[in-house]
Parts: C-alpha cells; sequence; structure tokens
C-alpha cells in the first residue's frame, strides 16, 4: 500500500451519486447546487444526509424554510447541473440558459427538475456541525419518486473535480440475512 494525502483521503470513496439540491429562501428564490457527499442514514423513518458547505445558500436555506429537494443528476444533463455550481444568478434564470426546467413538487414547496429521472422530497430534520468545512444536512424523505424501474433512473458518478462516471455493468451478489 501507499500513502495518500489526507486532502485527497475522501477520494477513496468514489465514485459517488451526483445530485442537485434544491432549497427557496424566505422570499421563494431557488437555489441549486450540485453535491456528490449524499448517503442514506435509516430506513424507518427514511433519512438521507448530504454533506453541504457551511457557507453555502443551500445550507441557509434548509435551515431557515426546513425543505429541500434531492435531484439525481443523469449524464444526458449532467454539464448541465454542474453549471449550477457557484453560480451568482438565480437558479431559475441559471436553469432556463441551462435548458433545465421547474416542475412542482407533491409534498414540499420547493420545486424539483423536470429532467431528472429520480427525486427525493425532503424535510430537514437536522443540521450536524463538526469541526471543517461542511456539515451534514439530514432531512427525512417524504416523497420519492423515480422511472418506472431504478436502472432508468441512470445516476451520474463523481469520482472528483472535473471526474465523472456512468454506470457499468449489473452485478448482484447474494446476501445472507439472519
Amino acid at each position: 500500500m501507499i500513502d495518500i494525502p489526507l486532502s485527497k483521503a475522501t477520494s477513496i470513496i468514489s465514485p459517488r451519486l451526483t445530485v442537485l439540491v434544491n432549497t427557496i429562501d424566505n422570499q421563494g428564490e431557488l437555489n441549486s447546487s450540485p453535491y456528490s457527499w449524499v448517503f442514506p442514514l435509516s430506513f424507518n423513518p427514511p433519512l438521507i444526509g448530504v454533506g453541504v458547505g457551511k457557507n453555502k445558500q443551500s445550507h441557509r436555506n434548509a435551515k431557515k424554510t426546513g425543505e429541500f429537494v434531492i435531484c439525481v443528476v443523469s449524464p444526458s444533463f449532467g454539464q448541465e447541473a454542474i453549471n449550477c455550481e457557484k453560480a451568482h444568478k438565480p437558479a431559475d434564470k441559471l436553469w432556463e440558459k441551462n435548458r433545465l426546467h421547474t416542475q412542482k413538487s407533491i409534498i414540499v414547496s420547493v420545486p424539483r427538475i423536470k429532467e431528472s429521472n429520480a427525486v427525493l422530497e425532503c424535510k430537514t430534520k437536522n443540521l450536524l456541525e463538526y469541526e471543517g468545512d461542511h456539515v451534514i444536512l439530514v432531512g427525512e424523505i417524504v416523497c420519492a419518486q423515480a422511472q418506472e424501474t431504478l436502472d432508468q433512473v441512470d445516476p451520474l458518478l463523481h469520482v472528483s473535480g472535473e471526474k465523472f462516471r456512468t454506470l457499468g455493468k449489473k452485478l448482484i451478489l447474494k446476501r445472507r440475512l439472519k
């Protein structure tokens, strides 16, 4: 084995799911930011975690409004989704520029992305703050929708920096459950 610089250690657990996290502020202005630190936390209740920057609008909005939407990014609109990063325009104008479209969510007031093949509407349950530059945004999933089969979701996976992958061959491994 070789030593990996600690600044690159998180790259070991890649590729990771790429999503857009949508939030709105108190005035109803939409924010949409790409993230790849997304992970399930609990089956019952269904909880999901997202590592978001402490100084990001996503963090502030989800904390204030108590809602957010996770839209799974697929290769068909991957570049457009990544273009939302560090944008200084309102998200709805940015989406228009990148040919993405808003769609009303089923339960929460935060809109979703029409182009996404899988969407999780969430109520903010907690923001876990630790040392470092990110917090864990914990959401309870209140609505989950996807294409007819999960194989149709076709997620874009983030490796690191500008490197991404798509899913390869399906592999089924038997599990021994007690």
